[in-house]
């Protein structure tokens, strides 16, 4: 009996003992998660403050948002069917799979975040009433406008046009040059030289469009050497007097290009007849050809008679002529 008593006692002993030192972690693990809690409204607090760098995600209410004045689509441009194939993603998935990338505004009053990347997300969230999913990050203009860029470059449904004015308008405001601006955003000079001439493009030409999405890379290439301060003035006049005439005229832009270029009168360069010697005997015939470099050809056909005096003597005899 003594025995059974004092196996209870010594159990009895363990589980207290137990719960003594599950009680004494209890107490350790206490200021760790109050830690934890703290660090979650600390997070909050500094994300809402613009002081956090991280990259949070949530959903905020579209109200709360804006567009960053320098963001490359033309957000008035946005309807259904430029947002069609987003629409229907997220009815079909119930949810905003990807972010909008936004920026904490600072004494914004209501508005708390600036959309760098996400345009028509955010337009097809305010659309079906939904809340804007967003990742919060901290950019500088420079970081805010190559990462717009990056992610809209290869999509089509922003125009060439709408890229062409924010590359125009980044040239003057983060880079120095063409050079500096091409390679920050790891392209070619040319690449980015021929979205510029877009953008530089006359304002004629831009309204005789049925609205700037129309407006194409090639066109402004096709154009390009009739516009320029070397051209004959009389193609630029009426290319420009052309562009008046299409104004509101609702053409494709396939259409408005193939009618600028309608107007445009090329010389054509007429081929000199060329000039044909044959030697006395008939065995040498020489073409001359005259270069734009002020410098002759002579192009030899001989027979197989024909001798090497035979070549001199008629080479001899057209250098007297021609010189």
């Amino acid at each position: 009996m003594s025995k059974n008593k004092s196996y209870f006692d010594s159990l009895k002993q363990n589980i207290e003992d137990d719960k003594k030192v599950q009680k004494e972690k209890d107490l350790e693990n206490a200021p760790i998660k109050q830690n934890k809690f703290e660090q979650g409204l600390n997070l909050t607090r500094e994300i809402m403050s613009g002081s956090k760098i991280k990259t949070p995600r949530l959903l905020v209410e579209p109200s709360q948002c804006k567009i960053w004045h320098q963001h490359n689509r033309s957000y008035d441009l946005l309807n259904e069917t430029r947002c069609k194939d987003l629409i229907n993603q997220f009815k079909e998935t119930g949810k905003q799979e990807f972010p909008g990338i936004v920026r904490l505004i600072e004494g914004g009053g209501d508005i708390k975040y600036e959309i760098i990347c996400g345009a028509r997300r955010f337009w097809t969230s305010q659309y079906l009433g939904w809340k804007y999913f967003v990742e919060i990050r901290d950019l500088s203009d420079e970081e805010a406008f190559r990462l717009s860029d990056i992610e809209n470059r290869a999509r089509e449904d922003i125009s060439d046009y709408e890229r062409a004015l924010d590359y125009k308008n980044a040239l003057g405001h983060y880079y120095q040059n063409q050079i500096q601006m091409a390679s920050r955003l790891e392209v070619s000079p040319s690449w980015l030289s021929r979205y510029l001439d877009i953008a530089d493009l006359p304002e004629e030409i831009i309204k005789a469009y049925k609205d700037i999405t129309e407006i194409k890379v090639m066109h402004a290439r096709k154009l390009k050497p009739f516009l320029t301060s070397g051209s004959e003035k009389l193609n630029k006049e009426n290319i420009l007097k052309k562009a008046i005439e299409l104004q509101g005229s609702g053409y494709e832009g396939s259409k408005v290009i193939a009618e600028l270029l309608s107007v445009v009168k090329v010389k054509v360069k007429r081929n000199r007849s060329k000039t044909i010697h044959t030697s006395t005997n008939g065995l040498v015939k020489i073409q001359i050809q005259k270069r734009k470099d002020k410098k002759i050809e002579l192009l030899i056909d001989k027979d197989d008679k024909c001798k090497k005096e035979d070549i001199i003597e008629m080479i001899g005899t057209l250098l007297e002529e021609y010189i």
